[in-house]
């Protein structure tokens, strides 16, 4: 009897380390991708992927938009005015994460990453920072900017707004980053 406690005692805790274990990993991206001569990448599960029409965002050119809720065209056509706008409806819903990629050019120390831990972001170095702006309109409750050095004179920054995302969205998110590739030597 005791042999048989002993044996299921041993499975059930090896059932729990088993979740555990499974849930620091974070999921391979399986939603739509994206994909052109600088950069391929899967968006996380049930996420959209949306390319910018806009041709700038302050400091850079936007690429691409993502996020776990429906997007809507930044610059809709039709008209002579051309008004973009962001690409969310209503703002973010609760759970709702929002991440604008944008690249910018730039020179010497200008190129320099904010002061950080280097993490690794795809097959490149990067950091990620706290924004003190940004994210308005949106009903945020966290944001955050990922700065990437993609080669000497470009650097891309992934600027995401959260609204109480959670653990799941987090990690599918990590995920994401973990399984970009720029084809920039």
């Amino acid at each position: 009897m005791r042999v048989l406690l002993r044996t299921i005692g041993l499975l059930v805790g090896a059932a729990l380390l088993g979740a555990c274990a499974s849930s620091i990993e974070h999921p391979v991206p399986g939603g739509p991708s994206f994909e052109n001569e600088e950069v391929r990448f899967v968006a996380p599960t049930g996420w959209e992927v949306l390319q910018s029409t806009s041709n700038s965002y302050g400091i850079g050119q936007i690429r691409v938009y993502l996020a776990n809720q429906a997007l809507h065209q930044d610059c809709p056509t039709g008209g002579s005015i051309i008004i973009c706008e962001s690409p969310l409806d209503n703002g973010l819903r609760p759970g709702g994460m929002f991440v604008v990629w944008t690249s910018a050019s730039c020179v010497a120390k200008s190129c320099d990453l904010p002061p950080a831990r280097l993490i690794s972001i795809g097959n490149r170095q990067g950091v990620r920072v706290p924004m003190t702006d940004g994210c308005e309109g949106t009903g945020f409750t966290e944001r955050s900017a990922y700065y990437v050095t993609v080669t000497p004179q470009r650097v891309d920054i992934l600027f995401v707004c959260a609204r109480d995302p959670s653990d799941a969205s987090r990690s599918a998110f990590v995920g994401f980053l973990d399984a970009i590739r720029w084809r920039i030597p």
